[in-house]
C-alpha cells in the first residue's frame, strides 16, 4: 500500500474516531441537562463552548493526519458517524441513562437529607435552649416583688 493510501485510510479512521468522540461527549452533556434543570441562556452557552472545543479537537486531528486541510469526505464522515450514532443508539440510551443516575443520586441524597436535618434539629434545638433560658431569666425578674 502507498504512503498516500495509508495517510487517507488513517484520515478516514480518524474521521470515524473523531465524530464518535464528539457525539459521546455531546451525550454526557445531554444527559446532564436531563438530570438537573438548564435555562435556555445556560444552554445556548455550553453549545458554543462545546462546538468551539469540538472545531479544535477536528481541527487537531486534520492538522496530525492530513496537514490541517480539511477534507470534504473526512468532514462527511464526522458528521456521518455522530448522526448514525445519535439515530441507532444515542436517542434510546440517553433518557435510560438520565432516570438511572438520577435514581442513584436520589439513593445518595436521602440519606444525606436525614443527617442535615438531624444538625439542623440539633442546632435549632441549642439556640431555642438559649432564647428560653434568657426568657426565663427575664420572667423571674418580672415576678420578683419591687420592697
Amino acid at each position: 500500500m502507498s504512503l498516500q493510501i495509508s495517510e487517507e485510510s488513517m484520515l478516514i479512521v480518524m474521521s470515524v474516531y473523531g465524530g464518535l468522540v464528539l457525539v459521546l461527549c455531546y451525550d454526557a452533556i445531554r444527559v446532564l441537562r436531563r438530570i438537573f434543570y438548564v435555562g435556555i441562556v445556560r444552554i445556548i452557552i455550553e453549545d458554543i463552548i462545546f462546538w468551539m472545543v469540538a472545531a479544535i479537537f477536528m481541527f487537531n486531528i486534520y492538522l496530525k493526519y492530513n496537514y490541517g486541510r480539511p477534507r470534504f469526505f473526512s468532514i462527511i464522515l464526522t458528521m456521518g458517524t455522530m448522526f448514525a450514532f445519535e439515530w441507532f443508539v444515542g436517542r434510546k440510551i440517553i433518557d435510560v441513562l438520565a432516570l438511572k443516575i438520577r435514581k442513584v443520586i436520589r439513593i445518595i441524597v436521602k440519606p444525606l437529607k436525614k443527617i442535615v436535618k438531624l444538625i439542623k434539629l440539633k442546632i435549632g434545638t441549642k439556640k431555642n435552649l438559649k432564647k428560653g433560658k434568657k426568657k426565663w431569666h427575664l420572667k423571674l425578674k418580672k415576678e420578683q416583688p419591687d420592697d
